[in-house]
């Protein structure tokens, strides 16, 4: 006890400080990580230093060789494995929320726009992919497209996903600004195939951008109509128009509505990628 006050005494108001920024890091890394695919490559690392550690207790020279040369080069690995969410992780750094120079009327105006263009290109049974972004950047991939610089208006989202139109491929991604900022953009494919054998390529790549990123992704599928909202590595699939609504404004806008008619989306189940 004696030596716990002693150190406790030693402290200096800098050091609570530094322990208080040192577990909010920490924290915050977590939450980055949290259902992403980078939780199976710490627990494969976890497993490599267990051998490691198992090797050298029980003088395993040729394994203990071997785990050396590997943790050699254990940064240039980590750089590697981690790329994508190192990349996220500093585009994050400078963000807030979503649509930070929009008013509260707009964002609502724009999530109007957006459900009614989803539904509008369901009806004709128009595929389409369409990404709004959130708080981590998607400039890697607004620059994969063709730059079009315009509001989303619903007419402009149904003439770029008619199949005579040569933007009708690839996603377009909306920025937090609110323009349509490229079309026929390529989006990273899911890590894992989805569960279901009936999600195609879009459902894939919508489901592997946000493993990704915060973005949201909606699908509107060429073959049946529905529209499937994507967000965190999960699929909400064949929403009624309420419904993404209702969805867009829980996750872009905090859940803040209005009217308060939406209500928290959160509780019913996604379809797993």
């Amino acid at each position: 006890m004696a030596r716990i006050l002693e150190l406790v005494q030693g402290f200096r108001p800098q050091d609570f400080v530094d322990i208080a920024l040192l577990a909010a890091v920490i924290y915050w890394l977590l939450v980055l990580i949290k259902g992403t695919r980078t939780i199976p490559i710490l627990l494969g690392l976890t497993v490599l230093v267990a051998t490691y550690v198992l090797a050298t207790w029980l003088d395993l020279d040729a394994i203990g060789f071997l785990m050396n040369h590997l943790f050699s080069s254990a940064v240039v690995i980590l750089v590697v494995l981690f790329q994508a969410d190192i990349r996220n992780a500093l585009a994050q750094l400078g963000m807030t929320t979503m649509f930070r120079e929009l008013s509260p009327a707009s964002q609502r105006d724009l999530i109007e726009e957006i459900a009614e263009a989803a539904f509008q290109l369901s009806r004709r049974k128009l595929g389409a992919t369409i990404v709004l972004e959130h708080e981590t950047g998607l400039r890697n991939y607004i620059e994969s497209g063709k730059a079009v610089n315009a509001p989303p208006t619903v007419e402009l989202l149904e003439c770029m996903f008619n199949t005579a139109s040569p933007l009708h491929d690839g996603a377009v991604i909306v920025t937090r600004e609110g323009q349509l900022a490229a079309a026929r953009c390529i989006l990273p494919l899911a890590s894992q195939p989805p569960a279901q054998p009936f999600l195609g390529t879009r459902h894939r790549s919508a489901l592997g951008l946000t493993e990704e990123t915060d973005a949201v992704a909606l699908v509107v599928s060429e073959e049946s109509g529905a529209v499937s909202l994507a967000y965190k590595g999960e699929l909400f699939r064949d929403l009624r128009e309420d419904e993404l609504r209702s969805r867009m404004t829980y996750i872009l806008m905090g859940g803040h509505e209005a009217d308060g008619s939406f209500g928290n989306p959160a509780q019913s189940q996604p379809v797993q990628g």
